[in-house]
């Protein structure tokens, strides 16, 4: 896979490849994480924070990396506890993507759910500075479509959830 690349640095699971014509791009060893597109009562649960690598305050999906051992089921359940503070009942799977399979070997499961439960405090980590955030669907599907949301697992997420009919009267109402 990497014979036309050349290997630049390796360090923390992280490989730095170069191909000949310039382009950087890197592998990861833990290279999954999860998402979850939970809709409480006809709201968006989304987050909020600081994204150095695009310099900008980024609205997104909570989720984060899969530990080992663990299934992506229990890992987008308890980073959607961790980063919001909310637990939830019965999720379903929209499918996996790449959110920059041009950069990395990334891959992100995206998941729904509309059984959000009881809340509680978010529970980051000691670098994490998180706002939850609550968005009408319907607003939410108009700040994608007018292009103040830019977060590719956000709308591949609204996306999926608007194809399986999660939420098919906000979703249709854009057309």
């Amino acid at each position: 896979m990497h014979t036309e690349s050349v290997k630049l640095i390796e360090r923390n699971g992280i490989t730095v490849y170069q191909e000949r014509s310039g382009k950087v791009y890197w592998n990861q060893e833990s290279n999954e994480h999860v998402v979850m597109l939970a809709n409480r009562a006809g709201y968006f649960i989304l987050i909020k924070q600081l994204r150095k690598a695009v310099d900008s305050v980024v609205i997104q999906l909570p989720g984060g990396k899969v530990e080992r051992g663990e299934s992506i089921e229990m890992a987008v359940r308890r980073e959607l506890v961790e980063e919001t503070g909310y637990e939830c009942g019965a999720v379903y799977y929209l499918g996996k993507m790449y959110p920059a399979s041009w950069r990395c070997n990334e891959i992100a499961h995206v998941f729904y759910t509309d059984e959000v439960l009881t809340r509680s405090e978010q529970r980051l980590d000691n670098d994490e500075q998180i706002e939850v955030l609550e968005i009408e669907v319907a607003q939410c599907l108009q700040q994608i479509r007018d292009n103040e949301l830019q977060d590719s697992e956000l709308t591949f997420a609204v996306l999926q959830a608007g194809l399986r009919g999660f939420i098919s009267k906000e979703f249709s109402n854009l057309f």
